[in-house]
């Protein structure tokens, strides 16, 4: 019986050394993905201020000189409208693999908590829920950057079909479509998540 204690004892230790090996690994996974929103931003306004004043300067250009280089500069905003596109999907996704880490640090913290350790009761509330975060958190820092995502590739769109076809308000409307495509397309998907599993989630597969 004592050696089954001290095997099962020691199994225990192995097992808690694990968890918090995990969970600081998670963790530190947790502030990467979400420190890729900076990254990412900083590098959509270099890359769209970039192109946006490639493609006007070269009609503007062309329009001084008298020559047509409305092709060239519809193509540096192509590009910047599939970049965008991109990056707006990979927001999306790095969304997703933030709230699946969140959650499973949240039930490492709440598994730990509910415990009481040493008396302590987790007055302030700290997040313990492994339902929480949603998917979708309209206030959320990667919801807003999808915003501007969006907003951004709304613009791209706007001056592409403004530079294809000079009129005002048919620019104006293609760009508000896309905007409002966007985030329809990204709320939804989002949302969807909640009722698929982890593995459906991440990878697609049940």
């Amino acid at each position: 019986m004592n050696g089954a204690s001290q095997s099962i004892s020691k199994q225990e230790k192995e097992g808690l050394s694990f968890l918090e090996r995990d969970f600081n690994q998670c963790f530190q996974q947790m502030r990467q993905y979400d420190s890729q929103i900076v990254d990412i931003l900083k590098f959509m306004f270099t890359a769209y201020s970039a192109l946006i004043g490639v493609a006007f300067g070269l009609y503007q250009f062309g329009r001084v000189e008298g020559k047509d280089l409305s092709l060239s500069a519809a193509s540096a905003l192509s590009v910047g409208l599939l970049i965008g596109l991109f990056m707006l999907g990979l927001t999306i996704r790095n969304r997703v693999y933030f709230v699946r880490v969140a959650r499973y640090i949240n039930e490492h913290r709440g598994f730990f908590l509910s415990y009481k350790p040493l008396g302590f009761e987790n007055k302030a509330k700290m997040y313990a829920n492994h339902e929480q975060p949603h998917y979708f958190n309209w206030k959320s820092s990667h919801s807003w950057l999808c915003y501007i995502e969006a907003v951004l590739n709304g613009t791209l769109l706007t001056s592409l079909v403004y530079i294809i076809k000079p009129c005002m308000w048919r620019a104006i409307v293609s760009g508000l479509f896309l905007l409002s495509l966007q985030l329809v397309v990204a709320v939804v998907y989002l949302r969807s998540c909640e009722r698929k599993s982890p593995s459906e989630t991440v990878f697609g597969k049940k």
